[in-house]
């Protein structure tokens, strides 16, 4: 071990080296270190010279790392999370918490865990508050710049840098109220559901992944027209539009709280839920069951309270009855 060599390496420079590659910019790496920005270009012209390498150069869309710092970056990164690691509290007091988890996750997801949570953080947790959106098109650009610390969702793939962890399958249904043609059938064909006029809810998601895409598309394919006649982000939209006879196409969670609230309702019609069509189980990969997954930043895989905190989620998900775990 050559110590002389090593005691060169500051470690505050490795941290500089892979923040400004994680964010391509040395202001926001600044921003996030809370550093100004000429200490931090600083702490870049040390590191080039210390590695005797340009590491970056300046492109119209910011920094491009060069081929000696990709490699330096593979090498870097299990060092630093095995510093981050050595560092960390080997355990965690969740009673005496204090932190703000937020979250981008949609109301069909949220209605599987929100409450059983709800509980157990005002139990356990009484100091963790919670911050709540939407998840859109705009929620993988959060949990790379840090305003989303986890997020719910249907997409399959990620990007770099953010980790994902499947939780299990979301089953579908099919809502109608007394005031549609087919209430009183013991189930519906696919046949049957395309004649008549459907809403959904917050179905579409960035780069068309979302809900029943993947069996809209084939469907389409064979000749179907499965185009929604309307989409909401509303429940009470999507509420008037079942009282008014349109089928309400969505998940099961939602469907039963659906079914719950109309029938506590005045002036409402009696309302069912019915599972898929048939036809759908052999074009589904999954049945009629969607994947949902978990993501967060690499930068928090390792943060104790984070991981207390999403391990959470996923088991009060894979508890409840609208989600089966994978095997």
């Amino acid at each position: 071990m050559r110590i002389e060599e090593i005691s060169k390496l500051d470690i505050k420079l490795l941290v500089a080296f892979v923040t400004i590659m994680e964010e391509g910019s040395v202001s926001r790496a600044a921003e996030r270190l809370d550093l100004t920005q000429p200490a931090l270009s600083k702490s870049l012209q040390r590191l080039r010279e210390l590695f005797n390498d340009a590491l970056f150069t300046r492109q119209a869309y910011g920094l491009s790392p060069t081929a000696r710092a990709t490699e330096l970056h593979k090498q870097v990164r299990p060092i630093l999370r095995s510093l981050t690691e050595l560092m960390a509290p080997v355990s965690l007091d969740v009673s005496q918490l204090n932190r703000r988890f937020r979250l981008a996750v949609s109301d069909s997801d949220l209605e599987s865990f929100i409450e059983p949570l709800l509980d157990y953080l005002h139990h356990e947790a009484p100091d963790v508050r919670l911050s709540i959106s939407t998840w859109n098109e705009n929620s993988v650009e959060g949990l790379l710049n840090g305003t989303i610390d986890i997020g719910i969702n249907p997409l399959s793939t990620t990007p770099g840098h953010i980790r994902n962890k499947l939780i299990g399958y979301a089953e579908g249904c099919i809502v109608l109220s007394s005031m549609h043609p087919l209430f009183d059938n013991d189930s519906i064909s696919l046949k049957e559901l395309v004649s008549h006029k459907f809403v959904t809810h917050h179905i579409k998601q960035s780069n068309n992944n979302y809900y029943f895409h993947q069996t809209l598309q084939t469907l389409q394919q064979q000749g179907y027209d499965l185009e929604p006649s309307l989409e909401t982000e509303s429940l009470m939209v999507a509420m008037k539009a079942v009282k008014r006879g349109m089928a309400f196409i969505v998940s099961r969670s939602i469907g039963e709280l659906f079914q719950e609230v109309m029938c506590e309702k005045s002036n409402f019609y009696p309302v069912k839920i019915f599972p898929f069509p048939k036809e759908l189980h052999g074009i589904e990969p999954h049945e009629d069951n969607h994947p949902i997954q978990i993501c967060w930043h690499e930068r928090n895989n390792n943060d104790l309270s984070h991981r207390w905190f999403r391990e959470k989620v996923i088991q009060l998900m894979r508890e409840t009855p609208w989600i089966t775990p994978p095997q």
